[in-house]
């Protein structure tokens, strides 16, 4: 993953070319304008969930920001793990198997969510979601019901708007396989 000055970089960029000032992306993403001032100084690091917020603001996504391949040069049914792009953060690292393509139609990532002490915030998305958990421990939890825990080769199915969350537990990562229809970005 790139280091904070250049996601700063980048995310002072991405403001400047969609017209955004930092008061007004922060208010899109409830996220403070002096915190969002940091981030483009490359003054901190910022979480994934956090950079999919701000990103979100900005009409973009994770992918697309840390994308630098063009479609074009991944044309083809085979995707090379040299061209796949990774994202991470202490809690959790993204792997983007499939490019992102008119053609494609779904959306995999190679996901490891890192041992932690509290659970993510609840996310509710406009796309299904189904995973199979390869390795470690998995808390799967849907608001308002009873966390289910899932031992490696289990397999889980949230429908679209459904909030919910995961969580590892155990010492090892949770390491699993996710696949979004329509892809989320």
């Amino acid at each position: 993953m790139a280091g904070p000055q250049e996601i700063g970089v980048h995310l002072k960029k991405l403001r400047t070319r969609v017209g955004l000032s930092l008061r007004e992306v922060g208010d899109r993403c409830g996220i403070a304008a002096s915190y969002l001032s940091n981030l483009e100084r490359g003054g901190s690091s910022p979480t994934l969930a956090t950079l999919t917020k701000v990103l979100h603001a900005l009409g973009s996504d994770l992918e697309t920001f840390f994308s630098s391949a063009d479609a074009a040069e991944l044309a083809g049914p085979v995707f090379r793990r040299s061209d796949m792009r990774v994202a991470s953060d202490a809690k959790r690292r993204y792997t983007f198997v499939l490019p992102r393509r008119e053609d494609v139609k779904a959306q995999m990532l190679d996901e490891y969510i890192m041992p932690t002490e509290s659970a993510s915030e609840f996310e509710s998305l406009d796309c299904d979601v189904a995973g199979i958990l390869l390795s470690g421990t998995l808390e799967l939890e849907i608001e308002g019901d009873t966390p289910l825990i899932l031992c490696p080769g289990d397999a889980f199915y949230v429908p679209e708007r459904a909030s919910h969350r995961g969580r590892c537990l155990g010492s090892e990562p949770a390491h699993l396989i996710t696949i979004y229809v329509p892809p989320k970005y």
